[in-house]
């Protein structure tokens, strides 16, 4: 045995014996448990060296009689030094069978849970259960086959999911390209592109850098969309139940306003409080006053990130391409703005198409478009 091979990962890395995390506090991370070992294309996987300079701890299985690696797909030599094993694509490496791999898609074959923690991956993912609340999955395409709960999903490029998103006010999800979902409710969700409801959503918050369709019910909540929204049975429901869509915007910057005025709503409600209990003498009244000054200072800085947002917005919006489609009926409490002009849909309405002409939103029928 002549060579020895420095792994630069761990070779004995087995998915049924993870453990969380353990923090520099000394506490553990029980959402992260490392459920993969990520490689981007290029990195460097495992190297030979001279076998006088393996530690002694080193498994006999890495010393061997010959330099040839001992590799499958997604590697290869290192055109430039031959000693060295790179990953020939992002993806995931594993020592399996005997060979060094690196896998593009992940295939996570149950729940995301304590079980697994949190997945954040290079490549492609595969759910083949839920993703529980509290739970987070990262990757560049992800497929989740059973229900998100009040989880939060992230990709690069495309989210699906297939049984449907049930947020509980929890789950975000956020897909650079297009996302879809068999329907939706109590949850937020970011589409770069185009989002694609096969049934109803109810009470989300969609964000839409393109095209918005839902098949069956929209009712309550917001849809924010720089293009068109297709609704087919019904928009809007409820003596109680508000339904707004606003079009023609980056759904981006009204995101970002949104939570700018809930933290301004939640922390003047805060300021109101201290300033009852803030006053002369006492212990509360000192700790009150000294928190009304950092939340003072916290409403001011929320303010000026509010102004800047739209003082440096980029502008150029096209609001003629802007449409809201409806072959169903338009229930109650709809308001549909589109730019700065907002219009308070009828209640009955059926098969309708409100768009923008001359600065106010109008209502007609598609077929009398034709």
């Amino acid at each position: 045995m002549k060579y020895y091979l420095k792994f630069h990962f761990d070779p004995a890395f087995d998915r049924r014996t993870l453990t969380p995390r353990r923090r520099q506090d000394g506490t553990v991370d029980l959402y992260d448990l490392g459920y993969v070992q990520n490689v981007l294309a290029g990195e460097v996987l495992a190297e030979w060296l001279p076998a006088e300079q393996a530690p002694a701890e080193a498994d006999r299985r890495a010393f061997f009689a010959e330099k040839v690696f001992p590799y499958g797909l997604g590697c290869t030599p290192d055109p430039q030094n031959p000693d060295r094993l790179v990953a020939a694509v992002n993806g995931y490496v594993a020592f399996d069978s005997g060979r060094i791999m690196v896998r593009r898609n992940l295939v996570v074959p149950g729940d995301v849970d304590f079980h697994t923690g949190n997945i954040v991956f290079v490549g492609d993912v595969v759910v083949e259960g839920a993703v529980r609340a509290g739970f987070e999955v990262v990757g560049r395409n992800v497929t989740v086959k059973g229900l998100v709960e009040g989880a939060r999903i992230r990709a690069s490029g495309s989210v699906s999911a297939e049984a449907g998103v049930k947020g509980s006010d929890n789950a975000v999800i956020r897909a650079g390209e297009n996302l879809r979902a068999r329907f939706c409710e109590n949850a937020e969700l970011h589409a770069g592109k185009n989002l694609l409801v096969d049934g109803s959503s109810m009470l989300c918050h969609l964000y839409v850098g393109a095209k918005l369709a839902v098949k069956e019910r929209l009712v309550g909540g917001t849809a924010t969309c720089r293009g068109s929204i297709y609704v087919g049975e019904a928009l809007g429901g409820g003596l109680r139940t508000q339904t707004r869509l606003l079009l023609g915007y980056d759904p981006e910057l009204i995101s970002k306003d949104r939570s700018l005025r809930d933290k301004i709503h939640r922390t003047t409600e805060r300021v109101l409080l201290l300033r009852r209990e803030a006053g002369p003498g006492g212990r509360l009244g000192r700790d009150a006053t000294a928190e009304l000054a950092e939340m003072e200072r916290r409403l001011d800085g929320y303010h000026a990130l509010r102004h800047k947002l739209w003082l440096n917005r980029h502008g150029g919006e096209d609001f003629s391409v802007c449409r809201v489609i409806v072959p169903g009926e338009i229930g109650a409490n709809v308001e549909i703005g589109i730019g700065e002009t907002v219009m308070e849909a009828p209640d009955g309405a059926r098969d309708v198409l409100f768009r923008y002409v001359d600065g106010d939103v109008v209502m007609s029928s598609p077929e009398a478009r034709r």
